[in-house]
């Protein structure tokens, strides 16, 4: 035996100690390598393997990679014995591969050594294999599915171990959707697919510290005899979905080509962007409009298992925030505190059976179980901080507003309950005993307070009577848009002011050498649908089913169709103007009012194949189911 693998092995063993310590190995195991005999073949794991198991022999020499077994550092393996596989799926009958030799290597022989001795008298635990795939080793005598029938050969370099089966590879979910799609090319193969847009963005590097070299060339550079590769996705890892790494636990959708594209081309329509920004040509992956649309295509189609702890009754994307709720989260059961206008969705319901995959579950779909409305053409809403964050600096700077910051309003309605008898005000409350028995059944008066927030418009002439918003985000799509006030309460509960207003709409213009377009000189007003006029809108005194004002109200503006899209650029490409046009007579009679208490504005998707959202009440006017404010 050569004196010098001997002692590598030795000082291996040594080095080693720490690593060895993780796996508990028993006394009887030390006292095995400390033992006068040392090795129980004299001879390296190679050649251990041509008497063992000569089949697995068979294809390592075949592939090359015997080198790396002959050489001085120290693997276990667990072969598979002679019978278990079917050679000539490796091999012809001159003993040259017959498969791509990297995979094999990857996925085959790799799949069946670890690093380091490994005693299988150890307690149970997890391996990490060469392939990077995890697989338990039980102190009963298995490894994953397979049975180990001859164990703990020790070599001069590493522990052989023959066992009955194959340990086969599983993909992980990201080598799942490289399996299941196929790269593009002249032929008609898919041009458009999750795998040709996520196959522009790997990023993969080399490991070198668990890549094994050999020497260097004439330009001094090591030569990679065994590399490993670290798996990077520059767009998976921006959107928290790092579904090719191994300890992660993941639940993945994977739309066929068709259903990709079909999704995609709906998204590639409401991306429309400004063609000096959009320069890139036409079909590149990072033109802006391709860009979005597979990144649209690609929403809430990962989630993360460990941050959905009860993904059974609720599911959140990994593009899911706080700051977006509801959006990219799908439900199987009906929730608490769900938005009225989001509709249960139980997508794994829809999804058929998962197919099981080393770091989760993946799904393959033909037909996405979210409609693109749920999926990222979502509503717009302007409210609180953000309505005051995206009011026009120039309505700011002139003074047409008196209060800009956000203010809340509460309103009480008992001296107005009390003074208006008509109002079925009472009601019957029951009063139970600790037995549960009905002791008395008391009238007491109905009460309610509502509290909002609202930002204070109040023009401080009637000639600078408008205030703008700037719209972020749009898509080049139709919206349902419509306005949310407070009542202004003038004496008492029962009197308020109406208002009367106008719209204008600016949107940015293409302009060749200005990227994000221009605002054209004058601006586009908006007819009332609801009045045969069409120039203003008016809003009204509504009362709920108990005779009490409602503390809210909704003007319903009309649909539009924005023909840029503005997602995700520096600037905003819409402004919503709102003229309040009151003469003193009105206003001094309060008639209308001149100043207006805004809650929030909205833009909802409007969906040409659905029914147009409704209105309902008196003109004009939406209830909160219909918008979800």
């Amino acid at each position: 035996m050569n004196n010098n693998i001997k002692n590598t092995f030795r000082t291996g063993i040594i080095a080693t100690a720490g690593v060895v310590a993780l796996f508990s190995c028993t006394d009887t195991w030390n006292e095995h390598y400390n033992s006068s005999a040392q090795v129980d073949y004299d001879g390296t794991t190679i050649q251990a393997l041509e008497n063992k198991a000569s089949d697995f022999a068979t294809v390592v020499k075949a592939t090359g990679f015997d080198r790396e077994l002959a050489s001085e550092n120290v693997y276990t393996i667990w072969a598979p014995q002679n019978g278990t596989f079917t050679l000539s799926d490796y091999v012809d009958a001159n003993g040259n591969l017959v498969k791509d030799s990297a995979l094999v290597v990857d996925r085959f022989i790799k799949n069946h050594i670890a690093r380091y001795n490994i005693s299988s008298a150890s307690s149970d635990m997890t391996i990490n294999l060469l392939s990077s795939k995890l697989k338990e080793l039980s102190s009963t005598g298995t490894i994953g599915d397979a049975n180990i029938v001859d164990k703990d050969l020790i070599c001069n370099n590493g522990v052989l171990n023959v066992i009955d089966g194959v340990l086969p590879y599983q993909y992980n979910i990201f080598e799942l959707i490289e399996n299941e799609y196929e790269e593009s090319d002249e032929d008609g193969k898919d041009t458009c697919s999750m795998y040709t847009f996520l196959k522009a963005y790997n990023a993969d590097s080399l490991d070198e510290n668990k890549s094994v070299s050999r020497g260097v060339d004439a330009s001094g550079n090591k030569i990679w005899v065994d590399s490993v590769t670290i798996r990077n996705n520059t767009v998976l890892k921006n959107v928290d979905a790092k579904i090719y790494e191994e300890d992660s636990s993941f639940i993945a959708l994977i739309p066929s080509t068709k259903a990709w594209q079909e999704r995609y081309e709906f998204a590639k329509n409401l991306l429309v962007f400004n063609p000096s920004e959009n320069t890139t040509a036409e079909g590149a992956c990072d033109s802006l409009q391709r860009y979005f649309a597979n990144m649209f295509a690609m929403t809430d189609l990962f989630y993360n298992k460990n941050a959905n702890e009860h993904y059974e009754d609720s599911l959140k994307s990994t593009n899911y925030s706080e700051y977006n709720w509801p959006n990219h989260l799908y439900y199987s059961t009906t929730p608490k505190l769900l938005a009225e206008d989001k509709q249960i969705n139980n997508i794994l319901s829809k999804v058929g059976s998962p197919v099981e995959c080393s770091n989760g579950d993946a799904y393959l779909i033909d037909e996405y179980p979210m409609t693109p409305y749920e999926q990222f053409f979502h509503k717009i809403s302007l409210k609180g901080r953000s309505l005051r964050a995206y009011l026009d600096e120039s309505t700011k700077s002139d003074g047409t507003v008196a209060a800009y910051a956000s203010k809340n309003i509460t309103y009480s309605n008992t001296s107005y309950v009390e003074e208006n008898s008509n109002l079925p005000m009472y009601k019957l409350i029951p009063q139970i005993n600790e037995s549960g028995d009905t002791i008395s059944v008391d009238t007491v008066l109905k009460h309610k307070e509502f509290s909002t927030s609202y930002v204070d418009f109040a023009p401080t002439t009637n000639a600078k009577n408008y205030i703008s918003l700037k719209i972020p985000n749009t898509l080049s799509g139709t919206y349902d848009i419509y306005l949310v006030t407070c009542p202004i309460i003038l004496k008492d509960f029962s009197d308020t002011a109406n208002y009367k207003f106008q719209v204008k709409i600016w949107e940015r213009i293409n302009k060749e050498g200005k990227n994000l377009g221009e605002y054209p000189s004058s601006a586009s007003y908006i007819s009332n649908p609801d009045e045969t006029s069409g120039k203003y809108f008016y809003t009204y005194k509504h009362f709920d089913d108990d005779g009490f004002i409602e503390y809210i109200d909704t003007t319903y503006i009309g649909a539009y169709t924005f023909s840029n899209a503005y997602y995700s650029r520096s600037e905003e490409g819409v402004i919503f103007q709102i003229y309040v046009n009151v003469g003193n007579s009105d206003s001094d009679n309060h008639v209308y009012s001149r100043n207006m208490l805004i809650n929030s504005l909205i833009l909802k998707p409007h969906d040409s194949d659905a029914t147009p959202t409704p209105v309902s009440g008196a003109k004009k006017r939406a209830t909160s189911k219909d918008i979800n404010y």
